[in-house]
């Protein structure tokens, strides 16, 4: 199987999965607005909900798919969250309230994983030795897709109205079935028996995986909550200025360019030195580039250590996936990746919640000191538990050399 081959399509696909999907990002408030949603407390609720209701969702059937990965293969699971997502978004353009936003946006999260499925399937293909490079490479096209998404739906929203952006999102999805129907080869699956049956309890079994679900559940806080008061930061920066959308998206869109510059090179890094080396330190440096943006009082200064902290991070997700990918059996790798998604997916409803009540009791400022602490306790954990892991596997083997010199001597 060409796993180079892979990743480019892949690639491709992950691009027009995160272009859509964040196409409807700019507008969606406003959309909620234009359905009679006036009132500022009721919109900036509604908003919310039509938001997260997708993320938990999608944390409560990831582990499910992932159970539906183990049985048919990765490559079924991308064309079922393909169909699923591509049909549902498209039926957004047609809801008529508040409420049908909602419950859609509820049914797509069912649907939904597209490109935590894809990293799945890449892992199960790609030789252990290129599994970071491979995977921050697949990395940097959703992130494309989510610098350039917010882009072209506000420039089609503007021109179109709100409505038809939904159709062309649920149109980018469905199209990527093309190329994974047709030119992305079935994925090995193994054979479940009586004696090789996979079970969840055999995920939670495994003492390392559990330090990687976690891993992802406190990254994803660290760096969503920031980015959900990207803008209001921004704004006690430059003040109400008439291209603070601009500037706020930029400060966002820096971090994305960073990690896209990053992502592969970290991954490849990792793949030579070992990716449980390089995790802790990409951690504990991504929180150490975080803690000054506490005390920036310049846009550009923020520019300039969100760009170093892109960097840097976009070497952590491929080694997440990759040291993931390293610890789970075969035949439970799809629950493994379903366990993960929902850990992200949790991460993506906590972080927005806990970035706000930091910045209305105490200061904007200081989403960036918690986010500074959550990577880098993230970095001494798994550091701590690498170290652990390394120092049992020492005493094992020292024991066993013990038990084989002594049976040696004995025969002589």
């Amino acid at each position: 199987m060409d796993w180079k081959r892979s990743v480019r399509i892949l690639w491709l696909c992950n691009f027009m999965v995160s272009a859509g999907m964040t196409m409807v990002i700019p507008f969606l408030s406003l959309f909620l607005w234009q359905m009679g949603v006036t009132e500022h407390h009721a919109l900036s609720m509604w908003t919310g909900l039509v938001f997260s209701a997708t993320f938990l969702s999608a944390a409560i059937m990831a582990p499910i798919w992932g159970m539906f990965a183990d049985k048919y293969g990765q490559r079924a699971n991308l064309i079922r969250a393909g169909i699923g997502m591509g049909l549902l978004t498209a039926c957004m353009a047609f809801a008529a309230s508040p409420m049908a936003l909602l419950v859609l946006r509820f049914l797509v999260g069912f649907f939904s994983g597209f490109i935590t499925v894809s990293f799945s399937y890449l892992a199960r293909i790609v030789p252990k030795d290129h599994s970071g490079e491979a995977l921050g490479t697949l990395q940097t096209g959703s992130i494309a897709g989510n610098i350039i998404g917010p882009l072209i739906g506000g420039a089609l929203s503007d021109l179109f109205g709100f409505r038809p952006v939904f159709l062309v999102t649920g149109l980018c999805i469905l199209l990527t079935l093309l190329p994974v129907m047709f030119w992305l080869e079935k994925d090995p699956v193994v054979p479940q028996t009586k004696k090789n049956k996979a079970s969840f309890k055999e995920v939670f079994e495994h003492r390392p995986l559990i330090i990687l679900f976690i891993a992802t559940f406190l990254v994803q806080i660290a760096v969503l909550g920031v980015n959900s008061m990207m803008t209001i930061f921004v704004q006690s920066l430059v003040g109400n200025t008439s291209n603070l959308a601009f500037l706020s998206g930029l400060a966002s869109s820096i971090t994305g360019i960073a990690t896209i510059i990053g992502a592969p090179y970290l991954g490849k890094l990792g793949d030579r030195i070992g990716q449980e080396k390089t995790l802790p330190i990409l951690l504990v440096l991504s929180g150490l580039f975080a803690l000054p943006q506490v005390w920036t009082d310049n846009i550009y200064a923020l520019y300039v250590w969100r760009f170093l902290q892109g960097l840097v991070v976009g070497g952590v997700w491929p080694a997440i996936q990759a040291l993931i990918n390293v610890q789970s059996p075969r035949r439970i790798q799809g629950r493994v990746f379903g366990v993960t998604a929902s850990s992200r997916f949790l991460g993506n409803l906590t972080g927005p919640t806990a970035a706000g009540a930091i910045a209305s009791l105490f200061s904007i400022a200081y989403i960036f000191a918690f986010s500074s602490l959550l990577l880098i306790v993230t970095g001494a954990l798994v550091g701590y538990a690498h170290r652990r892991s390394s120092s049992v596997w020492r005493k094992e083997m020292k024991e066993k050399l013990t038990t084989w010199t002594h049976r040696l001597h004995s025969r002589h």
